[in-house]
């Protein structure tokens, strides 16, 4: 479930009551970039990281590691550590270490690197141009010094990299040679791909949503990340691993791959109850009861728990 914007009360109360009224333990994310106060009104705005635990989240997608090198980028900027690669990769793990020594699971982002784009992927799809050789020295650099840090988790990014994959207007959080056989296989990472927001442009000017969450579960993303239509991506999911486009295997938590496909539901769309007391929030037919639907129609197929 990922938390986004609330009252800081108000949103642990919340997150108490769902997590006492589900069978299954919740993983609870929200983007932390900016610290507690990025989300919650009534938290602090950075530095804020102590504060965290008492507000039950576990997961934070955070930090960011791209390296800043085009000053003509207009996302990246100042979200970045810097433009020297060994200094993100410094300061980037140097964060990691701290969150995870404490319980916080530590998000590197957006694999393989958006610093060096002159499009903002939550728009249309961004393309990376450099070669190779600059890839792995710049923006690939910091995710290796990441994952020697024992980042848990990794966000992909909503561009294009030709240099790993040429495929035309595939982004990279939809291609097996990025997220698996790069960032997997070739840099040994073990820990949770998180896709992106998969409302963003980079995903839904070029692919449906049920279509881009088969890719990229196909691609190897562990969790798809608020996709604006979680019904229809848990059928679409369903449906792919009836038809054997993906394996049980990768899917079920119990089995010997050890993944699971995890939706982040929201629990209000359109923000129409936002900020009205908790006992209406919460109950409300795009709350609680939207989430109980969600869980009810997974475990009638028999594929997730």
């Amino acid at each position: 479930m990922a938390i986004y914007r609330g009252d800081v009360y108000e949103t642990a109360r919340m997150m108490n009551t769902l997590q006492a009224s589900s069978d299954i333990p919740l993983l609870i994310a929200a983007n932390l970039e900016k610290g507690l106060g990025n989300q919650m009104d009534g938290a602090t705005l950075f530095p804020p990281i102590m504060s965290i635990g008492a507000a039950g989240i576990h997961m934070a997608y955070f930090p960011v590691v791209d390296v800043n090198i085009n000053p003509d980028n207009p996302i990246i900027n100042t979200r970045s550590f810097g433009e020297n690669p060994e200094d993100v990769g410094r300061l980037a793990a140097a964060y990691i270490r701290g969150c995870q020594e404490f319980g916080l699971i530590a998000t590197a982002k957006h694999f393989p690197g958006h610093g060096d784009t002159e499009r903002d992927s939550h728009n249309v799809l961004a393309t990376v141009q450099a070669d190779m050789d600059r890839l792995t020295n710049v923006e690939l650099y910091p995710f290796r010094k990441a994952i020697d840090a024992g980042v848990q988790a990794v966000m992909s990014a909503h561009i294009s990299i030709p240099a790993i994959d040429p495929t035309p207007n595939l982004p990279a959080t939809l291609s097996r040679p990025i997220m698996t056989d790069y960032l997997r296989k070739k840099m040994g990472f073990k820990g949770l791909i998180v896709s992106d927001s998969m409302g963003m442009g980079g995903i839904t000017t070029l692919y449906s949503q049920d279509q881009a969450a088969v890719l990229a579960v196909r691609a190897g993303v562990d969790i798809i990340l608020l996709t604006p239509e979680p019904e229809l991506v848990i059928s679409a999911l369903v449906d792919a691993v009836k038809k054997g486009q993906i394996s049980e295997a990768r899917i079920l938590p119990l089995s010997p791959e050890k993944k699971i496909a995890v939706f982040s539901l929201s629990s209000d769309p359109g923000d129409y109850y936002a900020g009205r007391p908790l006992e209406f929030y919460a109950e409300a037919s795009t709350g609680n009861e939207f989430l109980e639907r969600a869980l009810q129609k997974a475990a009638e197929v028999d594929v997730f728990q």
